[in-house]
């Protein structure tokens, strides 16, 4: 280890390579546009997708043009969920970034950019972020000269481009999984549409979702006392709606658990297996079904259908739902109550109809499933190397 250096974060940048987003009354909401120039926000950092709601135009774009992505940038989410890391790669559309986003550019001659994503993507390296942030009701990323003085640890160029080999060959493999899974889930939701939305028919059945299916809502613990909860994957896993927001289709672990003390204690229901979870708080209606049996908090209700046939329309039809047709509980925030959830209007298509969706999707579920256990699987290799390899635990040949 005598040739790794200890620097700090600053030490390691290039002049201009820290940059926060454009204050608010720079970037404001009259200014972004339906088409144009993208604008990158805290959902790219945080989930690594490049869909995007606003944009600007031209003359707003040489304005802020220092706020530009770069191919290989490093953008970090800054806001609420902090420290989440995701690389701008070739593919992706020239754009500028809001201010909950922070943009790091590594001096090639003391840093390779991939071994820097990796660092802050490490147990050491996010917790230098987060532990760093403040903001009692929206967790901020800390000032500049916080941020800038992290200590970081280098081995020499080659080792770090070794390392960075490693990991990525692992993440390139998600990768290849995760899209393959978007694809048959787009094949799949292109039927649903076609069949129970162009073709509907007026002779279906309509009712309220707790007609047709069983519905829980999850529950959290006092947080007050911290026994009840756990960081231990042993215990039971906790769903939050955050953790629905970084997983597809499937849904198995989580950031948080319970201890069994705590669910017996508070009679927390669990979601059995196949079951398909629906958010209804603050951030409504993300969709996901369960790989496994585990808790959520009381922002999520879980379906559990009678019939096999039933899922994958049962999925999609959550997933398309008009939300905001059922009003909202809250001043604050697109929030939606546990009974208006369970009276939600259900449309039931016949049993022949279902059943002939249901031989075409199931498949392509199958295969989506089957593609997420190998992710899971891979996510936790990559984990586990982490941090032993940007520490110098575990060292790489050259």
């Amino acid at each position: 280890m005598t040739e790794w250096r200890q620097f700090k974060l600053k030490d390691i940048l290039e002049p201009d390579g820290y940059i926060r987003g454009p204050f608010g009354s720079s970037l404001r909401r009259g200014e972004l546009k339906n088409e144009g120039i993208p604008v990158y926000e805290q959902e790219h950092a945080i989930k690594g997708i490049r869909k995007f709601r606003y944009y600007i135009d031209q003359n707003k774009f040489n304005e802020l043009k220092r706020f530009c992505v770069k191919t290989g940038d490093i953008i970090i989410s800054c806001s609420g969920t902090v420290g989440e890391v995701s690389v701008i790669k070739e593919e992706d559309p020239k754009g500028i970034i809001s201010q909950a986003l922070l943009i790091l550019r590594a001096d090639k001659n003391v840093a390779y950019q991939p071994f820097l994503k990796y660092f802050l993507m490490s147990p050491y390296g996010k917790s230098s972020i987060t532990s760093r942030s403040d903001g009692s009701v929206q967790v901020n990323i800390a000032k500049r000269q916080v941020i800038e003085n992290i200590d970081i640890l280098l081995p020499p160029l080659p080792e770090q481009k070794a390392i960075a080999e490693v990991l990525s060959s692992l993440d390139d493999k998600i990768d290849l999984l995760t899209r393959q899974n978007k694809t048959l889930e787009d094949l799949a939701q292109a039927y649903f549409r076609k069949w129970f939305i162009e073709d509907a028919s007026d002779e279906w059945e309509v009712g309220k979702a707790k007609d047709y299916f069983e519905i829980g809502i999850g529950k959290t613990p006092p947080r007050k006392e911290e026994h009840w909860f756990s960081k231990n994957n042993n215990d039971v896993v906790w769903v939050s709606i955050s953790d629905m927001g970084k997983a597809g289709m499937f849904i198995g672990d989580s950031s948080e658990y319970l201890t069994k003390n705590a669910v017996k204690q508070f009679n927390i229901k669990r979601v059995p297996k196949g079951a398909i979870i629906l958010s209804f708080k603050l951030t409504v209606g993300r969709v996901a079904i369960a790989l496994r049996d585990f808790t959520t908090n009381e922002a999520i209700a879980h379906f559990i259908y009678r019939n096999l046939y039933e899922r994958e329309y049962l999925y999609f039809y959550l997933k398309t739902f008009d939300y905001y047709s059922l009003g909202s509980t809250s001043s604050i925030a697109t929030a939606v109550n546990s009974k208006i959830i369970k009276d939600m209007p259900f449309v039931m298509p016949d049993v022949e109809t279902l059943k002939k969706y249901h031989k075409i999707a199931a498949p392509m579920f199958s295969k989506i499933e089957s593609n997420t256990n190998q992710i899971l699987t891979l996510q936790k290799i990559r984990d586990t190397l982490l941090p032993k390899l940007i520490s110098g635990e575990i060292r790489v040949k050259m």
